[in-house]
């Protein structure tokens, strides 16, 4: 694959990921809505849809990044995307971490990577690993009631699970995967100058915007959701974000 093939990819997927971020937030625009009417049925659906249009731009923007111009090269791309193929798409994150970590070519830096490497890898497990599992029940169908491996039985867990589906955590699962973009940018970009000035502002960046939405959930977003009355400028086109949780 030449560089010109690879910018081109880039630039169409980062086209999907643009779309799909504004079907995230219209989905979110819908939520919202729905949580100010007190409908909790359609509060409950529209989670499962946000859940499908998460996993759609996580996909999206994994891709984004793996073409992302001057970062990996051919050889590197193909390792990073059979890992993702055979183990699924946490494993593909902490793959193309491990292997960007490897460009790092300043001793200094290199020795306070592997601590950082596994906060990073953390990130991913709570975020990218654990809720795949919830999302692919929802994929093949089971919103209300999920199901073995096997079809065979419920699996009372994961029903469990999809009840209480938290929106306001989907929300956050996007903001986290945005940070982990940018800090695998870091790594594989500016190896030799500039990365852990770089690193330790998104890194913290990220740490300081998961202490603040420490207490964010439904149940603090429906609170302060619900203390403003629906007006027909509202029904029309519902603005609220994710910080009126």
């Amino acid at each position: 694959m030449t560089d010109q093939e690879i910018y081109n990819l880039y630039l169409a997927q980062s086209e999907n990921v643009r779309a799909l971020l504004k079907a995230i937030d219209g989905v979110v625009r819908d939520i919202n809505h729905q949580i100010r009417k007190g409908d909790n049925f359609q509060v409950s659906i529209k989670t499962k849809m946000l859940a499908l249009a998460y996993s759609a731009w996580s996909e999206a923007q994994f891709v984004q990044i793996l073409y992302t111009p001057h970062s990996f090269n051919s050889s590197e791309i193909k390792k990073i995307a059979e890992e993702k193929e055979r183990q699924g798409i946490a494993h593909g994150w902490k793959y193309m971490l491990k292997l960007a970590s490897t460009k790092i070519v300043d001793e200094e830096v290199k020795k306070l990577i592997s601590e950082r490497l596994a906060t990073l890898i953390g990130l991913v497990n709570i975020y990218i690993e654990e809720p795949a599992t919830i999302r692919n029940k929802i994929a093949h169908g089971q919103w209300i009631r999920a199901l073995n491996s096997k079809n065979t039985r419920e699996n009372p867990k994961l029903s469990n699970a999809l009840a209480s589906l938290d929106p306001v955590f989907i929300e956050k699962m996007v903001k986290v995967h945005q940070c982990l973009g940018r800090i695998v940018r870091d790594l594989v970009q500016s190896p030799k100058n500039g990365f852990d000035g770089w690193y330790a502002r998104n890194i913290e960046g990220l740490e300081k915007y998961l202490e603040d939405t420490e207490g964010w959930n439904l149940a603090s977003k429906s609170a302060a959701l619900t203390r403003k009355p629906i007006t027909r400028k509202s029904q029309a086109c519902c603005q609220e974000a994710l910080d009126a949780a």
